[in-house]
């Protein structure tokens, strides 16, 4: 089974269980990375077991039905491999980066870790304190719990994606042991699975491995709750707290991870708030020192998005941050973009994107990140034409879409008010 041809040297194959694989030859590498996604992440936590998602993706670590912890570890280490995962709003995902002797090893981990956790009680109770543990340091972080604040209230009624991904600190203590179990039973599947691998791989050789490892895996015929979109808040909340520095979170609605829009949001983005020559460090950190950190990012979700802006400060500077920031915006707004600065953002985000593909583990992610997320997959030649494509009008247009001031979202923390 070679899979369906996407582009020179990748291809995608799925399974009569709808468990999708992706996968990109490398010949030139003599390491590859192994991925499998799970559409499963903190939005879909059940309200009083917030913070689930999170908790299985270490539970998987503490053994499977057919290897303890110890034997994941030692079995990762003897092919001088790594192992890891990660657990978002909309998706888990584990990985494991190898040497090519180690790609079969790699499979058999990542796969045995998603399909077949042991999920054994007095495990499920050690990890329970660890969890927990992580929890509280990301409540003693003021960073952590700024962007927090920030999520919280930039949807409205209290919807799921404003919530923390490492869960609730009451819901993770009393999470009982059978609703963790059919958490996973109902959401780990293969039809909400993508495998996805790329280095010093064969396509056919693979295809054929991962499917051997779910051969006896049928999808359940259940359906599973859909997700709601949610609804954006604009508006300006200030959160009193005794801290060194304040925090100021800018936020407007932006475009979801299949939007049409999204190359030119993000050569857009890139030239207000996304490296050291884009017009927010250069306005608030390079001329005239008002913060350390400041910056912008387009964070996209599966139905919606937020183009979010950024800055830590002294709380004496927090106001003058926040007017410079909006300047900053309005002049967006007022002035057409030069074309040296649309060629300087396109450049830079060119070249991320460039040195981004010398990683297998960025190619692997590029794959199941896409796939995830039911966006396209087309060959890093056609993602660069596409960059190249976004013109000045491409750009206006971006800015008249998204840059809508009367809907600002604005959340500071910190000691000034």
């Amino acid at each position: 089974m070679v899979g369906e041809r996407l582009y020179e040297g990748t291809y995608a194959a799925r399974l009569d269980n709808g468990l999708r694989i992706f996968v990109e030859e490398d010949p030139r590498s003599r390491s590859a990375s192994i991925a499998a996604w799970i559409d499963i992440g903190a939005r879909d936590d059940p309200e009083e077991l917030h913070g689930v998602s999170h908790f299985i993706e270490h539970l998987t670590f503490k053994g499977t039905k057919t290897r303890s912890a110890v034997d994941i570890s030692r079995e990762i280490d003897s092919v001088g491999g790594s192992l890891n995962a990660a657990t978002g709003r909309e998706s888990t995902v584990f990985y494991a980066d190898v040497p090519v002797e180690g790609v079969a090893t790699a499979v058999d981990l990542v796969t045995d870790l998603v399909r077949n956790p042991a999920f054994e009680p007095e495990k499920i109770d050690l990890e329970r304190g660890v969890v927990l543990d992580e929890i509280r340091g990301h409540d003693d972080d003021p960073e952590s719990v700024a962007f927090d604040l920030f999520v919280s209230q930039v949807w409205k009624n209290a919807h799921p994606l404003s919530r923390p991904v490492l869960g609730a600190q009451e819901a993770v203590e009393r999470m009982p042991w059978d609703r963790i179990l059919e958490h996973h039973r109902r959401y780990y599947r293969p039809d909400r699975t993508v495998l996805a691998a790329c280095g010093a791989v064969c396509a056919e050789r693979l295809i054929e491995e991962i499917a051997a490892h779910y051969a006896d895996d049928p999808s359940p015929a259940e359906d599973v709750s859909p997700r709601s979109a949610p609804e954006f808040g604009p508006g300006r909340h200030h959160h009193e707290r005794d801290s060194g520095q304040s925090y100021i979170y800018m936020a407007l609605l932006g475009g979801s991870a299949t939007d049409p829009d999204r190359y030119a949001m993000e050569v857009l983005n890139a030239l207000l708030g996304d490296g050291t020559s884009s017009r927010l460090f250069r306005a608030i950190r390079e001329d005239r020192g008002l913060a350390y950190s400041i910056g912008s990012t387009a964070l996209r979700y599966t139905d919606a998005g937020l183009w979010m802006i950024y800055a830590a400060t002294a709380p004496e500077l927090a106001s003058e941050v926040r007017d410079r920031i909006e300047h900053e915006l309005r002049l967006l707004l007022e002035d057409s973009v030069e074309e040296d600065e649309l060629v300087r953002a396109k450049a830079r985000l060119r070249g991320l994107f460039i040195l981004g593909m010398e990683s297998n583990a960025n190619r692997a992610m590029r794959l199941g990140t896409a796939a995830i997320a039911n966006r396209e997959i087309g060959s890093p030649e056609e993602v660069l034409s596409k960059l190249d494509a976004v013109s000045s009008a491409d750009l206006a247009a971006a800015v008249e879409r998204f840059l809508q001031l009367d809907a600002l979202h604005v959340t500071t923390v910190g000691p000034e008010g």
